[in-house]
């Protein structure tokens, strides 16, 4: 992938903790600003990721080092709004949230819109229009599930909102019991 060494990408791709039926969609080399007591804090470069159930950044654990930890996972279906913008950096803010508690990602420095690959109006409009596709799926997944009177094997967890299979004793995205 363009903007990281092969062993960086590799152990992004290695981490990612894809599950069952997961398959990656999209996939952009940036960074992220992490946040520190409200005030602007430290940016860390990554793998943002977008599959067909979640969004995933992949972030480099210390400047300079190849080793790089999940920092997001979060559901399409809690992205509630895309947002692209910046003269001088261009930016893509992600807007997520579940009952009316919402937050903001940021990323920046999309090596593709660096080097010209695209635009940043361009990977916002690839966003948005996977985020199209995989609503429409799930919304014709569950017509179908209705139609037939069977209920889906999901559940949803009662402390972040994720969706999880029925038969996981645990939440993919928090740990937290799912009984």
């Amino acid at each position: 992938m363009k903007g990281m060494k092969d062993s960086e990408y590799q152990a992004c791709i290695n981490n990612l903790g894809l599950l069952e039926g997961e398959e990656i969609k999209l996939q952009y080399v940036c960074f992220r600003t992490i946040i520190w007591g409200g005030k602007q804090g430290i940016d860390k470069k990554g793998l943002l990721v977008f599959t067909n159930d979640n969004m995933i950044f992949m972030q480099q654990e210390r400047g300079w080092s190849s080793q790089y930890a999940q920092a997001l996972r979060i559901p399409l279906e809690q992205i509630s709004g895309i947002a692209s913008g910046g003269m001088a950096i261009k930016h893509i803010r992600i807007i997520t949230g579940v009952s009316g508690v919402s937050q903001q990602h940021e990323f920046f420095n999309f090596y593709a819109c660096i080097h010209g690959q695209q635009q940043i109006h361009e990977v916002r409009a690839d966003i948005e229009n996977l985020l199209k596709k995989m609503r429409e799926e799930k919304k014709r997944l569950a017509q179908e599930a209705l139609a037939k009177g069977t209920v889906p094997a999901m559940m949803f967890c009662k402390y972040c909102g994720t969706r999880n299979k029925a038969d996981q004793s645990h939440c993919a995205n928090c740990g937290a019991p799912l009984t």
